[in-house]
């Protein structure tokens, strides 16, 4: 319900929102959350638990909330999966629960079947993959979760990047103090303040009803901080809705901010970001992360309407709502009568149930009884009864004994609609141990505190367990000076005192986990995932001791929520049940994210067009008026092949294969990665990253080189061409042109830095026209007038500057077809024209365009390897039969030559390259296939295999295990054919090599 005549800076009553919910329509006001607006409209069931169906309610306020999770609107802009305490309303907001709690379920039915279900049930009962397979999708559809979007999403999404001195995490009182003092002690200092609640402030809010020095300290203290941000030049960046999710190794974090939940960002014409990533990179980090309550454990704790007490404090004071009328605090600390104080003052029935005996009292609980609330002092909840809503508890007096808890009277029933617990508070330590960070149990806060000392870090505030805010402030302060001198932005740092009771200021007891309340059903640790203390003790007699395996047999801390109000009971349960100390039991691992990210946040604008960009070249609509069918390669649309009227993808094929064999081909070879070498030092640096020798190559020729990797391990080929001694072009294949690039760069920046080499990518800058076939040179005569093409003056693996069709040009007379040809390489912007032009002058000789099928065919049917499909990034020269291309000579070592070393590298049992020959010539071997020996057992695989036009056979390439050895010998090859099964087809051993095996057809026709 809302409270009437309630003032809150949170909401404003003035501006009316109407939303849907599970297909009814509230209304609430702006600066509701949608968790806010439905307790004003008295809606108290939200989802169905994972495995027994049961309706469950809000419990927290926050990134805790474990229970009502929802998905947002349809369509283009459906989000899964959010948590209803964290979704700002909007006017037509449509949201539905991610388990509807309204219908009926299958798992609510079988209630009687439940004590057969504990943990490890699915594992025993469904390890048999046909009974899984019978129940997979049924029980995928009963998870609880909502259902995946399977629409493009609408919205967008931005990466920022920043630099920052000091990044600040948390924008309550500690991180509003911490990067005021930053800002105010030093000039030059940048400050990022990250928060994920809309309003700084923290849990200070709730301090506003009872006392008006928060208030103060509040407004000046925020006033003079957003001074700073509003000044030119501003030092001072604030993100709020922003959770840092990813703490990474130096300092550097992930933040995710939301502009907006689920309305539509379009205005004008223009989009707005709907989240955005930075991506921050700090020199000191201030985490003031603060602290999740912890709710206290009895059974059937998980029904509607029992709830966190500082949870129900916030919904009350910020938005000035409550879901009940009868309300019980129980807690084992002094916050809950914080809570019952200010439910008092706004004239709703409440008493307070505290575990820890009369005695001592603290001002906070002497106010609470002043007022006429009533307190039962050791005293327990056993039960919550109720079918699905709370209606009552049963209590009984406790006390400690020993080191104990024990229950050492009879229970009562008590009546109340709204149960607030709260045992304890856990630090926020997540983002502090993505790095690796350890923390340690505190026995005074009873509470798993951040390591004390690290590099480039400090905590305050809550996280670090200092629970008065007055407290929190001096230790922000303390640790900021530390962060100014660990800058060098001061010389000595002033470390002032704090009250004496700083670490136990909510007098905490000790973990309520009495073994008489864990062992009975139904008492719940983990909301979201059904995990029970039963589940815990089952773990732990099925052998299971360490806290990450006891966490993955049953479990717990793997929803939404990642354990974030669940797994410290669990592991105080574990303690119980293994007899030790919650020290050694541990914490479990905390990984990255802290919260949920979204996938389109992740990616990015780089979606679509931008994750993996289109590319052409200059000459591609000359291949669209030509009909040519693309593929693509490293991003490149390459002309596959060009159909004629009522030819498939074979018939073209073997025409372009034959055109080239015979007269005259061309094909657009633009798509080859160019990187142009420069400095004095540029023949040494081809001499290391390639195998074979450059010293010696003179200007105007051109020389095929192979790349290995420090392995020894092929990853590259291509043939590079000398300019001057101190310039060189060099080639790549198309889909490795930035990877080879990116690792030249790497070898210049940090091994050989010495080396006068300067590279530059030039792939985009020019185009190349192959010219290829017996015909080739009289073309070339017809197209270029200022270079001697006669075969003595233009000779094979050289290059000629000349002049084609009136544009400047650098012609290469190299090959991979075997054939006679040459490349001219020309400006990107005269590629059609130059295309156009030959495709002209060459009529007279039936001049045919091919693709890159046919061009795959022709370098295999002379044994030309493709690096990535006849390697396979475990191939070492050796392996592909080219021995001839290792230098022996070379005064510095080469890239992988220490590694030809290793004997296992020259075993003649590896796989090495060879050719096969179907003994059916008319068989096209599958790539992929493998070589079985006579047991059945893979002995090689096949990598290329074409049906050879020329040579009117099929040929295959494959990589075959001590292949070498064994020319001429009978293999099997397996093959799958798609009505006959499994069918062996028997091939010889060849070379690799099939057609023009002494390499005549280079020259042409002479």
């Amino acid at each position: 319900m809302r409270l009437k005549n309630h003032k809150s800076d949170f909401i404003d009553q003035s501006e009316v929102l109407s939303f849907i919910f599970n297909n009814k329509s509230y209304k609430g006001y702006k600066g509701d959350t949608l968790a806010s607006a439905l307790i004003a409209n008295d809606v108290l069931f939200y989802a169905r638990s994972f495995k027994y169906g049961r309706k469950r309610g809000l419990m927290g306020s926050g990134v805790e909330e474990p229970n009502a999770l929802v998905s947002l609107e349809i369509g283009g802009r459906y989000t899964p999966n959010l948590k209803a305490t964290e979704v700002m309303i909007y006017d037509g907001l449509s949201a539905v629960s991610s388990s509807n709690p309204n219908s009926i379920d299958f798992r609510a039915l079988i209630k009687p079947l439940h004590r057969f279900m504990p943990a490890g049930f699915y594992y025993k009962t469904f390890i048999k993959q046909k009974v899984w397979a019978m129940v997979e999708d049924s029980l995928r559809s009963l998870a609880g979760f909502s259902k995946a979007p399977t629409e493009k999403d609408e919205d967008v999404y931005d990466h920022i990047f920043h630099h920052t001195e000091v990044l600040v995490v948390g924008g309550g009182v500690a991180g509003i103090t911490a990067a005021l003092e930053v800002l105010n002690n030093s000039k030059t200092t940048r400050v990022i303040l990250v928060d994920e609640r809309a309003h700084l402030g923290g849990e200070l809010f709730n301090e506003f009803q009872s006392d008006d020095t928060a208030i103060s300290w509040h407004h000046d203290n925020l006033s003079k901080l957003l001074e700073f941000k509003n000044v030119a030049n501003s030092r001072l960046k604030i993100f709020s809705r922003s959770t840092a999710y990813a703490w990474y190794d130096h300092n550097y974090i992930e933040v995710l901010q939301t502009n907006a939940t689920g309305e539509s960002l379009i205005s004008g014409g223009t989009q707005a970001a709907r989240k955005v990533l930075h991506k921050i990179r700090a020199k000191e980090v201030i985490l003031a992360t603060g602290a999740h309550e912890r709710p206290i454990l009895f059974e059937t704790n998980d029904l509607a309407n029992i709830m966190l007490s500082q949870s129900v404090r916030r919904y009350l004071n910020e938005f000035g709502v409550i879901s009940g009328k009868d309300v019980v605090l129980y807690g084992n600390n002094d916050s809950i009568y914080s809570t019952a104080i200010d439910i008092n003052n706004n004239e709703i029935n409440c008493k307070v149930i505290d575990i820890r005996p009369s005695g001592g009292e603290s001002e906070t609980v002497l106010k609470a009884k002043k007022l006429g609330i009533e307190v039962l002092q050791g005293y327990a909840v056993l039960k919550a009864h109720g079918t699905n809503l709370v209606k009552g508890i049963e209590v009984s007096s406790v006390e400690v004994q020993g080191k104990k808890w024990r229950l050492t009277g009879p229970s009562k029933r008590l009546n109340c609609d709204l149960l607030a617990s709260s045992g304890g508070f856990n630090p926020v330590v997540h983002l502090d141990c993505h790095c690796g960070a350890k923390t340690f149990f505190d026995e005074g806060s009873q509470a798993f505190l951040p390591q004390k000392v690290r590099k480039n870090r400090q905590v305050c505030g809550s996280i670090s367990a200092i629970g008065f805010w007055k407290d929190v402030v001096i230790d922000a302060k303390n640790k900021a000076q530390l962060t100014l001198l660990s800058l060098g932005e001061i010389k000595k740092s002033t470390q002032d005192s704090m009250s004496e009771n700083y670490l136990d200021y909510y007098n905490a007891s000790q973990f309520f986990v009495p073994i008489e309340i864990l062992n009975r059903p139904k008492v719940f640790i983990d909301m979201q995932n059904d995990v029970t203390t039963l589940d815990v003790a089952l773990a732990i007699r099925e052998g299971y001791r360490s806290i990450e395996h006891i966490k993955r047999y049953t479990a717990m801390g793997f929803g939404t929520d990642q354990g974030k109000t669940g797994n410290i009971n669990g592991i105080a349960v574990a303690a119980q049940f293994l007899d030790v100390p919650l020290s050694e039991v541990g914490t479990t691992t905390f990984r990255p994210a802290y919260t949920g990210v979204d996938f389109g946040a992740m990616a990015g604008r780089e979606v679509g067009g931008f994750f993996d960009p289109q590319r052409y070249t200059t000459i591609h609509d000359s291949h669209l008026e030509s009909g040519a069918e693309f593929e693509v390669v490293g991003q490149w649309y390459r002309p596959w092949y060009y159909p004629k009227s009522g030819e498939d993808i074979h018939q073209a094929v073997n025409r372009e294969c034959l055109a080239v064999r015979t007269s005259l081909g061309m094909m657009d070879a633009s798509t080859l990665g160019k990187i142009d070498v420069q400095g004095k030092d540029s023949r040494e640096f081809l001499s290391r990253v390639y195998t074979n020798a450059w010293m010696k190559l003179a200007p105007g020729s051109c020389r095929y080189g192979l790349m290995c990797n420090e392995k020894g391990m092929i990853i590259d080929d291509g043939v590079s061409a000398c300019i001057n001694d101190n310039h060189f072009i060099m080639t790549t294949t198309t889909g490795g042109a930035a990877s080879v690039y990116s690792a030249l760069e790497m070898w210049l920046q940090t091994e050989w830095s010495d080396l006068d080499v300067h590279l530059s990518s030039v792939t985009d800058q020019f185009a190349t026209v192959a010219v290829v076939g017996p015909n080739a040179r009289n073309l070339m005569k017809v197209l270029c007038h200022d270079i001697d093409f006669e075969r003595d003056n233009f000779k094979f693996m050289q290059w000629r500057p000349g002049t084609v069709c009136g544009v400047e040009a650098r012609i290469m007379r190299i090959s991979f077809s075997g054939e006679l040809a040459y490349e001219i390489n020309i400006e990107a912007n005269y590629g059609r024209y130059i295309w156009d032009e030959v495709a002209l002058a060459g009529k007279q000789w039936n001049i045919t365009p091919y693709g890159t099928e046919s061009m795959h065919v022709l370098r295999a049917e002379k044994g030309y390897i493709i690096v990535g499909q006849d390697t396979d990034g475990s191939m070492t020269p050796m392996d592909v039969n080219m021995n001839w291309i290792l230098a022996k000579d070379k005064p510095f070592s080469y890239i992988g030559r220490r590694s030809f070393s290793i004997s296992a590298l020259n075993s003649d049992d590896r796989f090495q390259l060879v050719g096969l020959l179907t003994k059916d010539a008319h068989v096209v071997l599958p790539e992929g296939s493998h070589i079985i020996n006579n047991k059945g057992g893979s002995i090689g695989y096949v990598t290329s295999s074409y049906f050879s036009p020329i040579l009117r056979r099929s040929i295959a390439m494959a990589q075959l295990k001590g292949g070498l050895s064994k020319m001429t010998e009978i293999v099997l090859v397996k093959i799958v054919q798609e009505k006959q099964g499994l069918k062996e087809i028997p091939c010889e051993v060849s070379s690799s090599v099939f057609y023009d095996i002494e390499g005549e057809k280079v020259d042409g026709n002479e």
